[in-house]
C-alpha cells in the first residue's frame, strides 16, 4: 500500500452541485501517490469544450473516495455554492485588496506565459543573399517598424495589451510595464484565494459552518475494505460491476477483479454469479464480492493484519473471489 505518512495539510473537496472536485493538481499528485486515489478527468479544453477524449482538471471524486479521504483526516469538503459568497461578504478591504492582487499576480503569469510561447513560437527566417528589389526598398524608420509591430500583436484576440519581450527571459522593465496595463481577466477555478490563513497541518479556521456531508452507496464498505488493503479502484460500469480493482496504479497494472457488492443477508441470483464469472474470465479478471459483515464475525479474515492500515471508521467487510474454470 501506499505511504500516507506524509505530513501535508488536508486536502480541500469543493462540492459543487452534488459533485466531489479537486481542482489543485498537486493535491490530485498528493492523492494518487499516497492514498490510492485516481478518479476520473473531467475538465474539457477552453478551446475545443465538446471533445471529450482528452478531458482534464477537475477531478470528479467517487462519493466513497470523499468519504474515506474524510474518515482518515485527509481532507476535508466544503460547499462552495455557501462557502464562496458568504466569504466574500465577510472580506475587510485589506483582504479584498490581497484577494485582487493575487488575481492579477495569476493574470500577470498568463500574461508572460502567452507572450513567451508566441515568441517561441514564431519561426526564425535567416538569409544571407538579398535581391535587387529588396536592396532598392528603402529601409523603414523603427517609429514605422515598432506600429507594425503593435498591429500584429493586436490582431490577436488575447495578446496583452504591452509588446512581447525581446527574449525568452522577461525584464525588470518589462515586469514593470506589465504590472502598469491591466492584465487580461483570468477567472479562478477554485476559492483557494480567498481562504484565510491557516495553521500548515490543520484546514482553515471557519470553514466548519460550510462543511458538506458525503451520500454514500451500499457498496462503500466494500470500497473502503479494498481501499485499506492497498488497491485502487475505478469505476466499473462498463465491467458490469461496481468497482474495477487494481493491485496498483492503473497506469502501470491490468486490474485484478471486478467487484461487486451485496447485503450481507441479501440473495444473489445464480445467473447473476455466472454472468458475472464468465466475464471476468474472458477479460481476464476475478468476480469479487463482497460487503459488510452483519453480526459477530471474529474469525481469522477479520483480525487486523500486520502493515494494513484500517479505516476504523469504515464498517467491516468480507470479499469472496468467483473464477470460471474449464474455458
Amino acid at each position: 500500500m501506499a505511504s500516507s505518512t506524509i505530513s501535508r495539510p488536508p486536502v480541500r473537496i469543493s462540492k459543487v452541485a452534488g459533485r466531489y472536485l479537486l481542482f489543485d493538481i498537486d493535491d490530485v499528485m498528493h492523492l494518487r501517490k499516497n492514498h490510492n486515489i485516481c478518479s476520473v478527468f473531467v475538465g474539457t479544453i477552453p478551446q475545443n469544450p465538446q471533445q471529450n477524449i482528452f478531458m482534464g482538471l477537475p477531478i470528479e471524486l467517487m462519493p466513497e473516495e470523499a468519504q474515506i479521504l474524510v474518515d482518515k483526516n485527509v481532507a476535508y469538503i466544503v460547499d462552495d455554492a455557501a462557502f464562496h459568497p458568504a466569504r466574500l461578504a465577510t472580506l475587510d478591504d485589506d483582504a479584498r485588496r490581497r484577494y485582487l492582487q493575487s488575481v492579477k499576480a495569476e493574470g500577470r503569469k498568463a500574461q508572460m506565459a502567452a507572450a513567451e510561447s508566441k515568441l517561441s513560437a514564431k519561426p526564425k527566417v535567416t538569409t544571407t543573399t538579398t535581391t535587387k528589389k529588396e536592396k532598392a526598398k528603402p529601409k523603414t524608420s523603427e517609429n514605422e517598424a515598432s506600429l507594425e509591430a503593435d498591429d500584429e500583436t493586436s490582431t490577436s484576440l488575447f495578446s496583452p495589451s504591452s509588446p512581447p519581450p525581446s527574449s525568452g527571459v522577461p525584464s525588470h522593465s518589462q515586469l514593470s510595464q506589465a504590472e502598469d496595463h491591466p492584465a487580461f481577466a483570468i477567472t479562478p477555478t477554485t476559492s483557494s484565494l480567498i481562504l484565510p490563513p491557516s495553521p500548515p497541518l490543520a484546514p482553515p479556521e471557519g470553514l466548519f459552518p460550510f462543511s458538506a456531508s458525503v451520500n454514500v452507496p451500499p457498496s462503500y464498505p466494500l470500497y473502503a475494505h479494498l481501499q485499506d488493503r492497498g488497491y485502487y479502484m475505478m469505476p466499473g460500469l462498463r465491467f458490469g460491476c461496481d468497482y474495477n480493482v487494481y493491485p496498483g496504479d492503473p497506469l502501470r497494472f491490468h486490474s485484478h477483479f471486478q467487484a461487486a457488492s451485496y447485503g450481507w443477508e441479501e440473495e444473489i441470483a445464480v445467473l447473476d454469479l455466472v454472468a458475472g464469472g464468465r466475464l471476468g474470465t474472458n477479460v481476464k479478471k476475478g468476480y469479487l464480492i463482497g460487503g459488510a459483515v452483519v453480526g459477530d464475525d471474529t474469525d481469522e479474515h477479520q483480525t487486523k493484519r500486520e502493515g494494513i492500515d484500517e479505516n476504523p471508521k469504515a464498517p467491516r467487510a468480507r470479499a469472496f473471489c468467483i473464477e470460471w474454470a474449464a474455458m
